[in-house]
């Protein structure tokens, strides 16, 4: 029978786990709320930059841009996002066991965080580069560093494809694996109409540009390309924080179950004590 001061210890100590799990859930929660703003901002960004590289493509045939061209030669490769932590449920197992089962597909694999590169290792599987050193909400330049890696790689010929593996955010307790493809980049223009309502021709738009149209075009579709991955990079981290606060939910719930076990247990076992104690200095005052 355990005593009841050990019951007591354990109530302590779950309480400070409570502690804690509260805490990284409303941490998370509140992130989750942040992300979606800059999502947001991100998503509007886009449109505008899509819209001026659509007007551009009146001038310029933007099929020249090498991030666009089809290879026949090179590495078939796979950048999987994945983050520096867990208490995420089982959210980078189901990554990983996507790329189990996807592995022969590729021949190289590019690695985003320490959990994909630690699960990757214990399957022996070999990877060609990893880049660790993001923030909880990734700033443009820490973004750009991994762009800027494979648009270098695919340029020089080394790789001919480039597939994104990442958790899409399908709702605060659901992410599911997807892959997208990344490079060579399908770039859709929308149809355009000027402020007259009439659709753009041959010959409208924009009449001057410096220092030149190729130039202009090549430089924004790299920039669209690089916020495009950027935003795949915050909905993977929009998956994480959404497993994370959901998994905290539960463990906090789970957390306060036992808790409320252990005093009932605590409180039964310290009124037998203390009616033992009472039995006990009855008995012996009656014998005296």
């Amino acid at each position: 029978m355990k005593s009841y001061i050990k019951y007591k210890n354990q109530m302590e100590g779950f309480k400070d786990v409570s502690e804690t799990v509260k805490t990284t859930e409303k941490i998370a929660a509140s992130a989750v709320h942040f992300l979606k703003q800059k999502v947001s901002a991100l998503d509007t960004y886009t449109t505008e930059i899509k819209k001026t590289l659509t007007q551009l493509s009146v001038f310029y045939q933007k099929k020249d841009n090498i991030l666009l061209q089809k290879k026949t030669t090179g590495e078939k490769t796979l950048i999987i996002l994945t983050s520096n932590k867990g208490l995420v449920g089982g959210l980078w197992h189901k990554i990983v066991n996507t790329i189990l089962e996807n592995t022969e597909k590729y021949q190289s694999l590019i690695i985003v965080g320490t959990k994909g590169e630690n699960y990757l290792k214990e399957e022996n599987i070999q990877i060609v580069k990893l880049f660790t050193d993001f923030s909880d909400i990734p700033e443009e330049e820490e973004v750009r560093r991994v762009t800027s890696y494979i648009f270098n790689e695919f340029k020089s010929g080394r790789f001919s494809q480039v597939d994104i593996l990442y958790p899409e955010f399908i709702s605060l307790s659901k992410q599911m694996p997807n892959f997208k493809q990344f490079l060579p980049f399908e770039f859709d223009s929308v149809e355009m109409t000027n402020l007259e309502g009439r659709n753009i021709a041959e010959g409208d738009g924009l009449p001057i540009f410096e220092p030149s149209k190729r130039k202009l075009f090549n430089e924004l579709l790299q920039r669209y390309i690089g916020v495009f991955f950027h935003q795949i990079i915050m909905e993977t981290k929009l998956s994480e924080l959404s497993a994370r606060t959901v998994a905290m939910e539960r463990a906090a719930s789970k957390t306060d179950e036992l808790i409320k076990k252990l005093t009932i247990s605590y409180v039964k076992e310290r009124r037998r004590r203390i009616t033992q104690g009472q039995l006990e200095s009855f008995a012996a005052h009656k014998t005296i």
